[in-house]
């Protein structure tokens, strides 16, 4: 197998006809015009942009093309700059396979490539680097296995191979790389054990193994002489270690994730007294948090969720942890109610309690916690009311997630003062009251507002509409009345960007693990979305008591994905430009009093999956498309007795199939101040009433005779009437 070119006699001129082979490889985008119009033959190749040369001999040394947003493929003469220390071409999107020519370069010392579009192997011929010390590819699409090569790299202190479809097993060899401070295999495809050798890496202070498919048991062995490492991650396999097993290690950082650990909070873990973060997650652990958390005083976030932790929260944890920012405890059996000494953790920023059983009320002291970004309660027994005091932590609230609790009351006014909040989700509980018009006026960041599933009463008050950057308005299963306000096709969070990949919102959350994550009605099924959840656009006000016609001004919300008015007591037209809502995938407008033809644009939405307008009155021909076609199930429109023409059975006469006059016209028409035939009716009303008006009283205005024989005629009856 040939692993690299032969080398040839090499000098300046052969640097730059090498440079100039590289800048003719980059294809289809250089967009800052950088090598374009900097790299010419005109001038010295060494001034030119990310080259650095030798005073001596004048020879490239550094050749630095990072984050230019660069395309192309990697030139092999790159393998004929042979005074090369540093080639960085991180952060572009070059593309196709890595030379086998780099491999000549034997005066390399570093070596970064992260973030491009790389493919097939890792060259054999990295293994003759013998001069690297550093080597990052991380972030690319490369795949085979793991060159045992690279164990000759006797000078290599970092080795990133992150974030790639590496298969195989890890190679013993790299036990051999005694220089080596951090090796970062993550977020790969490796699969077999650990090899033993990696515990001889008395260097080592970072070891990343987690997200591959490594099987097989941990022993102490692995770790034998790691006593400088500070920072450990693992996924997926079985530690086997004695129970008064003492690490060489003093870590900060600490990941173990779906790793069998033996049930109990590990003794070798609570002797890691200067840990940082430690993180534990889905490891089956079934002890109690009095049992795992020893004074861990320097701990700043931690991770214990999907496990099965059991018993209440520690009276105490504020002085177990006290220095905590982030705090995940979700997906165990916690029980008990939230202890007062939570809010002693003042520097809490994050506290995810979700999905446990926890009861009892609200404490009033979490309105202490004023760093407080998100504070996620969902999915326990939590009852009572929102304490006055949550407006305590007005000044940094983003995100509150109390959805799915036993609670009731009104919206305390104190919430007021959340103004930078932007998800309120307290839905699926048994809050009371008029929907607060306060809402409107003060938390203008709101992205998603999620209140279904509350016995909420009133009309949606109008300041709603003034929520512009709303992504997800669900107010379903509640008891409002009233219309559906125009305003809310101003809802611009609703609408597609063409200046940007996705909408307006996104959740950002703060810490080192996120928190977004919801469910949401979608489709006619209750999805939980965590990771897409940013891409969720929905608007759902289905099972109220809303009266009155579908506002046009909705088909202006370009970029909802799912609408739901169904069960309510609509009436009217469906709005004729429903098809300008092209992103719309679910439509339910069921069970309401809707009538009229279907519009003949509903064919025009091509993402449409789920269709219901069933049980209305609507008539005529339903419309035919490519994408309507696939929607073939007759429950879609079955209670419409007046509907006919495919999926239904019922044919259409040929009459009704011609469409009228009106419809062609009223969706150029629609929303205009025009006169309509309401208005028509009411002008000949009042004509009538003024002819018949002055048809009488004008004739005894100007009638002398009439007027008396009128007078009397009338003063004759009122006396037979009255006076018997």
């Amino acid at each position: 197998m040939k692993i690299f070119l032969a080398a040839s006699p090499h000098n300046s001129s052969t640097d730059e006809h090498s440079l100039l082979a590289i800048k003719s490889h980059i294809i289809t985008s250089d967009p800052n015009n950088t090598l374009a119009s900097n790299w010419s033959v005109g001038t010295s190749f060494c001034t030119w942009i990310g080259i650095k040369c030798s005073r001596k001999h004048l020879r490239v040394t550094w050749l630095d093309l990072s984050n230019m947003d660069l395309q192309g493929t990697i030139a092999k003469e790159i393998g004929n700059l042979s005074f090369l220390t540093y080639i960085d071409i991180s952060s572009n999107s070059f593309s196709g396979v890595i030379p086998d020519e780099i491999g000549n370069l034997k005066r390399l010392r570093g070596l970064e490539m992260s973030y491009n579009q790389l493919i097939g192997e890792i060259p054999l011929s990295f293994g003759l680097l013998t001069n690297l010390e550093f080597l990052s590819i991380p972030g690319n699409y490369l795949s085979g296995h793991i060159p045992i090569s690279l164990g000759n790299l006797s000078a290599l202190t970092q080795l990133q191979l992150s974030n790639n479809s590496l298969s195989g097993s890890i190679p013993s060899s790299l036990g051999d790389l005694r220089a080596l401070t951090s090796l970062d295999l993550s977020y790969n495809r490796l699969s077999g054990g650990i090899p033993l050798s990696l515990g001889q890496l008395s260097n080592l202070d970072t070891l990343f193994l987690i997200s591959n498919f490594l099987d097989g048991i941990v022993f102490e062995d692995h770790f034998a002489k790691l006593e400088k490492l500070s920072w450990l991650t693992i996924s997926s396999l079985k530690f086997k270690v004695k129970l008064d097993w003492v690490p060489p290690f003093q870590l900060q950082w600490l990941t173990l994730e779906s790793c069998d650990i033996g049930g109990q909070f590990p003794q070798w873990v609570q002797m890691q007294k200067e840990l940082l973060e430690l993180e534990i997650v889905n490891c089956s652990i079934s002890d109690t948090l009095s049992n795992s958390l020893y004074n861990y005083k320097n701990l700043l976030a931690l991770d214990l969720s999907n496990n099965h932790i059991q018993g209440p929260i520690p009276n105490n944890i504020s002085q177990m942890v006290p220095s905590l920012d982030i705090l995940y405890l979700d997906q165990n059996n916690i029980n008990g109610s939230l202890p007062d000494s939570l809010c002693e953790i003042k520097s809490l920023q994050v506290m995810d309690l979700s999905r446990n059983h926890l009861s009892g009320n609200l404490p009033g002291c979490l309105g202490n916690l004023h760093n407080l970004n998100a504070m996620k309660l969902s999915y326990n027994e939590i009852s009572g009311i929102i304490p006055n005091s949550i407006g305590g932590a007005a000044s940094s609230l983003q995100w509150l997630h109390l959805n799915n609790n036993n609670l009731t009351g009104k919206l305390p006014f104190s919430l007021k003062n959340c103004t930078k909040l932007k998800v309120v989700d307290i839905g699926d509980n048994m809050f009371s009251g008029n929907l607060p018009k306060w809402i409107g006026n003060y938390m203008l960041d709101l992205g998603v507002l999620r209140l279904r599933n509350n016995k909420f009463y009133g009309q949606i008050p109008l300041e709603v509409c003034q929520l512009l950057k709303l992504q997800i308005l669900d107010l379903a299963n509640n008891n409002l009345t009233g219309g559906i306000p125009n305003c809310f096709g101003n809802f611009s969070g609703m609408v597609v960007n063409p200046k940007l990949d996705n909408y307006h919102f996104a959740t950002n959350y703060v810490g080192y693990w996120n928190l977004e994550g919801f469910n949401e009605v979608l489709k006619g099924l209750e999805l939980e979305y965590s990771k897409t959840s940013r891409f969720v656009v929905n608007l759902d006000v289905s099972n109220n008591i809303l009266v009155g016609e579908i506002p046009w001004e909705l088909t202006r919300l370009s970029g909802l994905i799912g609408l739901n008015l169904s069960h309510n007591h609509l009436v009217g037209k469906i709005p004729e430009r429903i098809g300008d809502m092209k992103s719309m995938e679910s439509l339910d407008l069921s069970n309401n009093n809707l009538s009229g033809t279907i519009p003949s644009s509903l064919s025009d939405l091509s993402s449409i999956s789920r269709l219901n307008l069933s049980y209305n009155n609507l008539s005529g021909k339903i419309p035919t498309g490519s994408q309507l076609q696939t929607l073939d199930y007759p429950s879609i429109y079955e209670g419409n007795p007046q509907l006919c023409g495919a999926p239904l059975p019922k044919k259409c006469e040929e009459a009704s199939m011609v469409p009228s006059i009106t419809d062609n016209h009223v969706a150029a028409n629609e929303g205009d101040n025009i006169i309509d035939d309401k208005v028509l009716l009411s002008i000949v009303i009042i004509c009538g009433f003024a002819t018949g008006f002055w048809g009488v009283i004008g004739i005894l205005v100007f009638n002398k005779r009439w007027r008396q024989a009128y007078f009397e005629f009338a003063e004759e009856k009122i006396s037979r009437l009255f006076g018997g």
